[in-house]
């Protein structure tokens, strides 16, 4: 029961986590707008949170000032930026793009796991809700790119 509150406490970090980052990359330039797009930087998030769900659990947390959960947390957090960093190796101009979203997914879901483990009244409703708003914000604005179309097309009648 535990383990399944602190992965659905982490879940629920990652969900929000992945709204703000879903919303932040709209107006970031996108490297690559089919493997970077809303839809893989929200389920990354959503992902992230699943994992800090899991450090919050194996780190047998009961508070907010849990100092094995911050370490691991820390590596956490370096492990995303390098994941970000490297992205530059296969795109140009990524770190543009992957360095702002890594640092809020990081943020959000490290800091706000235990927010969610320890204290909300409506926790598991509350993370089924935002879970729900990530995916479909992540599919919906997969499409909003900022690259070009690829169409010919005239330009508007003056």
């Amino acid at each position: 029961m535990a383990v399944t509150r602190n992965i659905f406490a982490g879940l629920g970090a990652g969900a929000v986590a992945a709204i703000i980052a879903v919303l932040v990359s709209l107006p970031l330039e996108s490297p690559d707008d089919i493997r970077l797009n809303s839809a893989t930087v929200g389920f990354a998030a959503l992902f992230v949170g699943v994992i800090s769900g899991t450090l919050w659990q194996i780190s047998r947390s009961v508070s907010e000032s849990n100092r094995r959960y911050w370490w691991f947390s820390a590596g956490l957090g370096i492990v995303i930026l390098l994941i970000a960093a490297l992205a530059q190796m296969q795109l140009d101009d990524a770190l543009v793009f992957t360095v702002p979203l890594a640092l809020v997914v990081a943020i959000c879901s490290i800091f706000l796991t235990p927010v969610f483990a320890t204290g909300t009244k409506y926790g598991n409703l509350a993370t089924v809700v935002l879970v729900v708003i990530a995916v479909v914000l992540s599919i919906v604005l997969a499409g909003q790119g900022d690259q070009e179309s690829g169409t010919l097309t005239l330009p508007p009648a003056p």
